[in-house]
């Protein structure tokens, strides 16, 4: 099963010791990568995983298609927030909105 690994800031993908080249989609995002490349990273010495700033284990993170924007934060949440977990205000769905 594949594994999603969030990148750090800037970063723009992994290169395995086979050759694969996984790439992000922006800097600092995230990519799916193979089991052995994942139990590779965890096994790995490189300072990013020593210090936790990357790892093939990290918590699942997930989200719907279509979120519901905060006008007042102009920040898309999740399809769920009704109210904004940031400032409270109450939010809209994202067709409708003008954010």
């Amino acid at each position: 099963m594949p594994t999603r690994i969030q990148l750090p800031p800037g970063c723009n993908g992994l290169d395995a010791r086979d050759g694969t080249r996984y790439n992000a989609t922006k800097p600092g995002g995230s990519v799916v990568v193979e089991d052995r490349h994942a139990d590779q990273l965890t096994r790995s010495s490189n300072s990013n995983t020593a210090s936790g700033l990357l790892s093939a284990k990290q918590a699942l993170s997930f989200g719907t298609r279509a979120g519901r924007w905060c006008t007042s934060c102009r920040r898309l949440w999740n399809a769920w927030n009704a109210a904004c977990p940031r400032c409270g205000g109450q939010t809209e769905a994202e067709a409708t909105s003008r954010a």
